[in-house]
């Protein structure tokens, strides 16, 4: 960029510590790693931007709002707030889709699970359709430096910090792995043909049981070298017939194991939302059979072989589909080396975040 030396050398970029940082991980990586190139300075604030403490925020939209990562961008005279809203739903049922006093306030309101349609069908929304802008998938990083996350990690009545959030930082210190750690996962040796773990959400009957369909569909079709069945994060209820993996996978564990997969499988995440797996496929450079991506079709269906990979929504289809692609390795090679591409060069958290500084710099 021509005038990348002229920008002001005290712009700054400011992260608002005050919710659910492991949301918002993958884009903070993306913000760390450009400050040089877009002359800026990420810095991080132990408290709420001062619209969040005003009485309309700290009632029923409060719970909301700990899910949203809250930035300032100042730039010469040029200040203003923006979010990034990783949340599940695209519509704004129960008032779950968009924060409306935080959408009101920012000038900018970047989401994840962007929908058109769904903006488009609610007024309360469409008005500020101008603002919202889709970007792409993310996942749970590790982030360098974590030192300067740690007045967050002691809970206590002084910084409104309970347990909860305490431990949720200590996991991201420990538990999640560091990008390069998923690239050099690339490298591994398929020797299963099929890993699907999932999680078990007790809240989400209908996801759990389209999962479940494509474990018995799986089971009775390729048989061998699968490993598949829910993992024990979450009780199952008395009587189910779930299938359980008894390992307990501590998450760099997961990803060696999904890694050694000849083929992944795709589910979207709850609500309809854009899982985790997408971003965390495409980085681990798996070929990939799965569900449409119903939210921000934009971003993912230009791009090499997505259509052809993420085409089903019944779970034997999905099935019929992955055993088709296993008898075919060298097209499988060619959808993994391009989705690895494809991560690289689109959704990387470098590259997802330098789209959303050139936006806030336009």
């Amino acid at each position: 960029m021509d005038n990348m030396q002229s920008r002001n050398d005290n712009t700054e970029i400011i992260y608002y510590d005050c919710g659910e940082v492991t949301r918002v991980s993958f884009y903070i990586n993306g913000f760390l790693s450009n400050q040089k190139k877009f002359n800026y300075k990420f810095l991080i604030k132990n408290d709420k931007p001062y619209f969040l403490k005003q009485s309309n925020l700290s009632g029923e939209w409060g719970k909301f709002v700990f899910t949203l990562g809250l930035f300032e961008f100042k730039h010469g005279n040029n200040n203003f707030f923006f979010c990034i809203d990783r949340s599940d739903h695209s519509t704004n049922f129960k008032n779950e889709g968009y924060i409306i006093p935080v959408l009101e306030t920012v000038k900018y309101y970047f989401k994840t699970n962007y929908n058109p349609v769904a903006i488009d069908s609610d007024p309360g929304i469409r008005k500020f359709r101008d603002k919202i802008i889709p970007i792409g998938p993310s996942f749970p990083l590790h982030i360098d430096n974590m030192i300067r996350f740690m007045p967050r990690i002691l809970p206590g009545r002084n910084n409104n910090w309970t347990f909860k959030e305490s431990k949720e930082r200590i996991n991201l210190v420990f538990r999640n792995p560091r990008l390069n750690y998923l690239r050099r996962l690339r490298n591994t040796e398929t020797d299963l043909n099929v890993f699907f773990v999932m999680p078990y959400y007790p809240m989400h009957k209908i996801l759990n049981e389209f999962r479940f369909e494509v474990m018995k569909a799986l089971k009775a079709t390729i048989k061998t070298k699968v490993v598949i069945g829910f993992a024990p994060t979450q009780k199952l209820p008395d009587n189910h017939q779930y299938f359980v993996q008894p390992a307990v996978y501590e998450m760099r564990d997961y990803f060696r194991h999904l890694a050694r997969s000849k083929v992944a499988i795709y589910v979207r995440g709850p609500h309809d939302g854009i899982s985790s797996k997408l971003g965390q496929l495409l980085a681990l450079g798996k070929p990939i059979i799965g569900q449409t991506i119903s939210n921000s079709k934009e971003l993912y269906y230009q791009n090499p072989f997505f259509k052809e990979q993420f085409a089903y929504d019944d779970p034997e289809e999905i099935v019929r589909n992955v055993n088709e692609l296993l008898q075919h390795p060298e097209k499988a090679a060619s959808y993994a080396k391009a989705n690895a591409n494809t991560f690289d060069t689109k959704f990387s958290p470098e590259i997802t975040v330098s789209s959303i500084i050139e936006k806030l710099y336009a």
